[in-house]
């Protein structure tokens, strides 16, 4: 019920609570113990795997079938996941590969 890949916009979670018939506040609690991530975190994610499940479509039709009000909105979004543009990473100028770092404390 949550998945943006089904290409019409998502159901909220107000809307998937009631019809659980439990509070929103529980369902958020439970989705976060059962998947690490709050419901609009998992959104964002399932939505930038739409988009690169199909790259190589246009983007403003890409952003519109991925349930993203404009091409702009799902830009900001899959660079905030994945550290590059749609367009950059179709031409695969990926992001850099950080080393971890420990703490040296």
């Amino acid at each position: 019920m949550l998945s943006a890949g089904d290409g019409l916009p998502h159901t909220p979670v107000s809307l998937v609570a009631r019809h659980l018939n439990v509070s929103e506040r529980h369902l958020r609690t439970v989705f976060i113990d059962g998947m690490g991530l709050t419901p609009r975190q998992f959104v964002r994610i399932d939505r930038v795997r739409l988009v690169l499940a199909r790259i190589s479509q246009k983007l403003p039709e890409l952003a519109t079938d991925a349930g993203y009000y404009d091409q702009s909105h799902m830009g900001a979004d899959f660079r905030r996941i994945m550290g590059a543009t749609p367009y950059a990473f179709a031409m695969r100028r990926w992001p850099a590969i950080e080393a971890c770092k420990a703490d040296a404390n």
